[in-house]
């Protein structure tokens, strides 16, 4: 089956599932004025699938420019995450269902060695559950990252890599303009400098994230160097840009450092340089963090814990809903409040099912729902405390 015949069979029941992921408020959303929102791409979707089939035929199919969205980083720096347009976010998961299912041999080389690439539920979660195995074997840990990852690949090598090692002609030009898209200014946002100077400073290079494709396209550049960690039998979990290596002593740890930087740099990649304050560490026996997690000896063993700063996050994102007044200003009625905290305290269950504290962290979101909730009925005259228990796990989940 070639990819065109894929998309005419697969393309309205892929978007109908990402249709029916979307929260209410998200689908009449659009941020362009000739954008398309959900609602009104639902109602032109057989339209829509006859002119991409037509470009799919012609090989003129163009992914669109991206929405930049910015977010701001405890340093005060921004962070970029670009939104796909619907269209193009429904024909890149329909690339990747195809490479899978038509070219699984190819498809594992993206994704053999990275547990952010595959097409899979909880990849953080294996990775996590595989890096703590090897914690438990190993008393030296060497951990990295590299640096810009996303923003640092090299489209030229990219691409050459798509060729190479890919070798899907019918596709080799669409996955070839999907690493080349660029970001979309937007008019109103001229006079922001900071947001406008990032953009151009990322503008014909890297690979943008937020695209199904995009952990797909950045692991299979990786794919020499992953073949290098197998070759050197290094002990390696690799999600996306962050590296944790196990080792049995210092001395081994300082070598695997050495040859990692060498390799990445045949590739035009880096890691920071070993520091007290850098991202690259080693340590022995001592705590880490790795993909949200805190790997600390508890008892017998190095286990994962929810680490403290998650709580005080919790903590803060929950208070924003502890008044009248908040929720008002932020546009919020009381059914909003509700839906928004069960997204919040069921997100991070399902973030972190493989920490052995998760029991307290649920009992942390319970109790601040409760003061939560105890306040806004107070401003009304209601006291929470004259609920039955049947009430309180009816009407707040608690």
């Amino acid at each position: 089956m070639d990819f065109e015949t894929y998309v005419k069979d697969n393309f309205i029941t892929t978007f109908n599932k990402l249709f029916r992921k979307q929260s209410p408020h998200l689908l009449t959303v659009k941020y362009y004025q000739d954008d398309l929102s959900f609602n009104e791409f639902n109602l032109k979707k057989e339209k829509i699938l006859a002119e991409i089939l037509n470009n799919l035929a012609t090989k003129t199919y163009s992914p669109t420019a991206l929405h930049p969205n910015f977010l701001e980083k405890s340093d005060g720096t921004l962070r970029l995450i670009c939104i796909p347009s619907i269209k193009d976010r429904v024909i890149q998961k329909l690339l990747l269902k195809y490479i899978k299912e038509h070219y699984e041999s190819k498809y594992i080389l993206a994704t053999d060695h990275d547990f952010s690439a595959k097409i899979t539920e909880a990849g953080a979660i294996k990775a996590r559950t595989k890096a703590l195995s090897l914690r438990n074997q190993y008393p030296y840990v060497l951990k990295t990252d590299i640096s810009s990852f996303f923003d640092n690949l090299d489209r030229r090598l990219a691409i050459k890599t798509v060729t190479d090692k890919l070798d899907i002609p019918e596709i080799n030009y669409l996955l070839e303009k999907i690493i080349r898209v660029e970001t979309r200014l937007q008019k109103d946002n001229l006079n922001n400098e900071k947001e406008n100077a990032l953009l151009k400073s990322k503008k014909g290079k890297g690979i943008r994230q937020g695209m199904p494709m995009s952990s797909f396209l950045a692991s299979l550049y990786l794919h020499d160097f992953d073949s290098f960690i197998d070759k050197e039998n290094i002990k390696c979990v690799r999600y996306a840009d962050d590296l944790i290596i196990f080792c049995s002593s210092r001395k081994q740890a300082l070598d695997y450092l050495k040859k990692v930087t060498i390799e990445l740099e045949k590739i035009k990649l880096n890691i920071p340089p070993l520091g007290s304050k850098s991202k690259t560490q080693i340590v022995k026996n001592q705590p880490i963090d790795f993909l949200g997690l805190e790997f600390k000896f508890g008892g017998t063993k190095f286990k994962a814990y929810v680490p403290d700063v998650v709580f005080k996050t919790i903590h803060r994102k929950l208070e924003v809903y502890d008044s009248l007044n908040k929720n008002l200003k932020n546009k919020k009625d009381f059914s909003d409040v509700i839906q928004d905290m069960k997204y919040i305290s069921n997100g991070y269950g399902a973030a972190f099912p493989d920490a052995c504290n998760i029991s307290e962290l649920q009992y942390e979101i319970s109790a601040k729902k409760v003061i939560i909730f105890s306040k806004l009925l107070t401003s009304l005259g209601l006291d929470i405390e004259r609920l039955s228990a049947r009430q309180k796990k009816f009407f707040f989940s608690i």
